[in-house]
Formats: structure tokens, sequence, C-alpha cells
């Protein structure tokens, strides 16, 4: 479904439909809500969360939640200290997605085929 080095090179394959959130990438402990519309085709099974400068994944976003093609959720992060986050997303066929989002300026996130 997804290479994952292609999306790792690309720049972030959804729009930023608006800004939301502070325009500082230094905005201590600031809280970040980001719609993710899953657009797919397939179920979103788990998506992971860091700075792009950290060097390990921290817990699924989605807890105990799973988001259908077709379907939304809105996740939150936390004490966000600087705005480009890694995302890794993985999905019921296996396939895992990669992609750096500027939560800070990112209202709404868009995951396509």
């Amino acid at each position: 479904m997804f290479d994952t080095r292609s999306a790792l090179g690309a720049a972030a394959i959804a729009a930023a439909l608006a800004c939301a959130g502070p325009a500082s990438a230094e905005t201590a402990g600031a809280v970040e809500t980001l719609r993710v519309n899953n657009r797919s085709g397939f179920t979103l099974v788990q998506m992971f969360a860091s700075p792009v400068t950290d060097e390990y994944w921290g817990d699924d976003v989605l807890g105990d939640f799973v988001v259908p093609s077709g379907r939304h959720a809105s996740i939150t992060i936390r004490n966000v200290t600087q705005c480009n986050y890694d995302m890794l997303m993985v999905f019921d066929d296996g396939d895992v997605l990669t992609e750096v989002v500027d939560v800070c300026n990112t209202e709404t996130y868009t995951i396509k085929p």
C-alpha cells in the first residue's frame, strides 16, 4: 500500500487546512489537537507521534481505538515544545506509513492512498 521510504522523503501528503495553534516552534508545554482523516482504504490500528528530535516512539495515541477508512479521530499531543512531529501509522494490512507533521499549524491531517 505505502512505500515508507517515499513517505519519509515527501513533504506532508496531507494539506494543512488551517492554522490552529501557536506559530512558534518553541511553545513550552503547549497542547495540540489534530484531526486525523483516514482515506487510506485500510483501517488505522495504531498511531505514534514524537518530536522529530526524539529517538524513540511514545505510546499509541489512538489507545484502544482504531480508525476505519472513511472515518476520523481527534488526537491530543501534550507538552509540545517543538512543532514538527514524526508520525508513524500502522494499518490492518500490516503496512506502515511515516510522515512529518507540523502539529502547531495543522488542524487536519488526511491519510491518502
